[in-house]
């Protein structure tokens, strides 16, 4: 999808119409005769509407004939509309292109009837135009949505779930599938109000896991007693994070990060456990549990159970946060600056502004070397 779509297009209006294939193309458009060969080798070897798609807006051939079944136009009026509206209201070539393939739909649309007033609703509750972008862009099905009765209603629910407009807006910015299923999300909420998650903490979802809302009754149901069967408390914040937890893994994916922290010697019980303390321990890749795991055991000479107590340690960054720091208390260490043999948690989860504070500069007469490790290490994690 690297064409250029976003240029001001110009295309051939005298295209031929009379011969048995309506070859369209725009003069700044590489040439595409590989691409009609192959489309005149199909059963849609006439079609302007797939020929379009692949020479005007990037899509492979195969994707064009299929989307050419559920949309259709005879000439690039309209198609050439809605490209020339995206471009002039901030989506970047790349942007526009995403949008058109994610949902071809949209080169039917009346711009100035159906795109611009969704446009206008979301600049209007203080969007920039750059959140309006991106937010269509990752979601663009609102494009084509109701305004008044699908877009609106939906973010009013918002709104009055979290308690303000500002709140509804910073949640619609991490995730807009809210504003697409309005209907879903009241019975989900009373489902975690019945088993007596708090308001607030339905709002804290809301405002920073909306995704869970657009989980299946049913499922939403499932998760929730396996995390009540796991011993978590609904009061306290644990609790949704551990809804979110299960919620965005399969079972198969929590098996296998159960298998992965069982080769570190962990049994189910003790894994669990390490869950119940920081739900977000079971939230990291197979890959990242592997990497820290053999650098905190087998480069930094520390026991499992170091982790496994301290279940924050895995979710921390591996190279702006663990490596950096673990190589400035190894340096300390061989000098003897450190006297307790045990290494802190506090060391790695402590702020970057209080770590050279207090770890780094309070040894620099010793070991004046160790802030340009440090530095090093981090710019080699940029």
């Amino acid at each position: 999808m690297s064409i250029l779509i976003c240029k001001i297009l110009q295309p051939v209006r005298s295209a031929i119409r009379n011969s048995q294939t309506h070859h369209f193309y725009f003069s700044h458009i590489r040439p595409f005769s590989s691409s009609l060969a192959s489309i005149d080798q199909t059963k849609n070897q006439h079609s302007f509407t797939v020929n379009y798609l692949v020479n005007s807006c990037g899509f492979p051939l195969e994707k064009a004939i299929t989307t050419s079944k559920k949309i259709s136009f005879e000439s690039p009026e309209k198609p050439d509309s809605v490209i020339t509206f995206l471009c002039s209201h901030g989506f970047t070539k790349t942007q526009a292109s995403n949008v058109i393939f994610k949902y071809p739909r949209i080169l039917s649309s009346k711009p100035g009837k159906t795109l611009l007033p969704k446009l206008e609703f979301f600049k209007s509750k203080g969007l920039s135009s750059t959140d309006v972008v991106k937010i269509l862009s990752t979601t663009p099905e609102l494009l084509q949505r109701s305004l008044q009765n699908q877009i609106i209603p939906s973010f009013e629910f918002v709104k009055n779930l979290i308690g303000s407009e500002e709140r509804a807006l910073s949640a619609i910015k991490r995730y807009s599938g809210p504003l697409l299923v309005d209907s879903r999300m009241t019975p989900n909420v009373d489902i975690l109000r019945e088993v007596n998650v708090p308001d607030a903490k339905i709002t804290y979802l809301l405002t920073y896991q909306p995704r869970i809302f657009m989980s299946s009754h049913e499922r939403l149901r499932q998760i929730l007693e396996e995390v009540k069967g796991m011993g978590f408390n609904p009061l306290k914040v644990t609790f949704v994070l551990a809804v979110h937890a299960l919620s965005s893994m399969s079972k198969p994916a929590w098996e296998n990060k159960i298998q992965v922290y069982k080769k570190w010697g962990f049994s189910k019980d003790e894994i669990l456990l390490a869950f119940r303390k920081y739900p977000l321990f079971m939230m990291v890749s197979e890959d990242k549990i592997m990497k820290v795991m053999d650098f905190l055991v087998n480069k930094m000479g520390l026991d499992s159970l170091f982790v496994l107590k301290r279940p924050l340690v895995i979710s921390l960054s591996f190279e702006k946060r663990i490596v950096p720091r673990c190589l400035v208390y190894q340096a300390l260490q061989a000098k003897g600056l450190i006297k307790k043999p045990n290494f802190s948690l506090e060391m790695l989860k402590s702020t970057e502004m209080s770590f050279v504070q207090e770890v780094v500069n309070l040894a620099k007469e010793e070991a004046p070397e160790l802030l340009k490790l440090y530095e090093e290490k981090l710019a080699l994690a940029r």
